[in-house]
């Protein structure tokens, strides 16, 4: 197989991969789901709910833009606005495409001109490993509050789960010193020289980067609750500490599955006996307002942009 034919194939198996999880979706909705009691479900919620919701929901994609402006702010004269412009667009081809990955790679284009390829791919990664550290560091400290003040487990489980938190700690604080070492490894003094002042200027950051990270996910945590609250459901705020991180890791694989944040959703709130058509209500209503949240702020920021609202 050629080089230049590689990439297509990977493509294609990735396309039929997505449609094949699409029909496979279909098929477990209309096979295990009682569209009756889902349907009633969702009509649980008032308008008014829904609004308050959306309210809240317009603040966790300024909060990503202002995590992103914290990286890349020693490094790119950008203004916040036009970063928040620029992931907004992001957002919009990730709900198109159901994939995270879309977000990523407009951050990467909006700012390679300016510090250039290498940089851009070096900055898009911090952040990415940023926003997935914290979502495993909180998940570990939850499911160790959750084992011992609300489920019977066994102090050694407790120990042992609090043990690989300390390591995993140590670990994201000398993740500079790992990647620097590979990649003197693999790279030319020079490149590794700059992803180790990239590193040491972002490091400075890190308090930032984790006050950040916890609006952000007290936010999106928010947003489940009270979806699920005003659904009628008792979900407890600390159980959904605990599956908000979970959706969101599995969620990063929605660029191949379709549907993998709602089926996730729906197979995690199970474990909290929580019925299968209420948990997609939730994930459904997540959706949709995620959706409206996406158009709305692209209509406010390109306002002037948009042709049909310009003056002839």
């Amino acid at each position: 197989m050629s080089q230049a034919s590689a990439p297509k194939v990977k493509n294609n198996f990735f396309l039929f991969i997505k449609i094949l999880t699409f029909f496979i979706f279909v098929y477990l909705f209309f096979k295990f789901v009682n569209q009756n009691n889902l349907i009633n479900s969702l009509t649980n919620i008032s308008i008014k709910e829904i609004f308050f919701i959306y309210f809240l929901y317009l603040f966790l994609p300024i909060a990503i833009a202002f995590r992103w402006f914290i990286i890349i702010e020693n490094f790119s004269k950008i203004k916040f606005i036009d970063l928040l412009r620029s992931i907004i667009s992001g957002f919009s081809v990730s709900l198109i495409f159901s994939s995270t990955l879309a977000i990523d790679a407009v951050k990467f284009m909006r700012i390679k001109k300016e510090v250039g390829y290498e940089n851009a791919f070096i900055l898009t990664s911090i952040e990415k490993f940023f926003a997935l550290f914290f979502k495993i560091f909180s998940l570990l400290i939850f499911v160790i509050f959750y084992l011992h003040f609300y489920e019977e487990i066994a102090l050694n489980v407790i120990l042992t789960l609090s043990i690989l938190t300390f390591f995993y700690l140590l670990i994201f604080f000398r993740i500079d010193k790992i990647i620097i070492y590979f990649f003197r490894k693999f790279l030319i003094k020079r490149r590794y020289k700059n992803i180790e002042k990239i590193f040491k200027k972002t490091k400075k950051k890190t308090i930032r980067l984790i006050f950040i990270n916890l609006i952000i996910q007290l936010i999106n945590t928010s947003i489940y609750f009270l979806i699920f609250l005003f659904l009628d459901n008792n979900l407890e705020f600390i159980k959904t500490l605990i599956f908000v991180p979970i959706v969101e890791l599995l969620g990063q694989f929605s660029f191949i599955i379709f549907g993998m944040k709602e089926f996730s959703t729906v197979f995690l709130l199970s474990s909290f006996n929580i019925e299968k058509e209420l948990a997609l209500a939730g994930a459904l209503i997540y959706l949709f307002l995620e959706y409206l949240v996406i158009i709305t702020l692209y209509l406010v920021l390109n306002f002037n942009k948009i042709n049909f609202l310009n003056k002839k």
